[in-house]
């Protein structure tokens, strides 16, 4: 089995600790390109349109379904 070495010029390992990942937090952190204030606007409107336009077809579609399911039993579920 090969046993590999260190070399000098190389830097020890760091321990792992709670300030080496805050320190590697804040350094990921100041690469992010955060959005501008009409950016973050834009975003939220088209978010909360979506969230809408989904909620009125999902809750139309259920609307539509349990109307039709409704009539089907009602009329159609009784006796032979």
């Amino acid at each position: 089995m090969a046993v590999t070495t260190r070399r000098r010029d190389e830097p020890a390992a760091q321990q792992p600790g709670i300030g080496q990942f805050l320190r590697d937090v804040y350094d990921e952190l100041r690469k992010v390109v955060w959005p501008t204030a009409g950016e973050l606007y834009r975003y939220t409107l088209i978010v909360i349109f979506t969230v809408i336009i989904l909620g009125v077809f999902i809750g139309g579609t259920d609307y539509l379904l349990e109307a039709v399911v409704k009539r089907w039993l009602y009329t159609n579920g009784g006796a032979p």
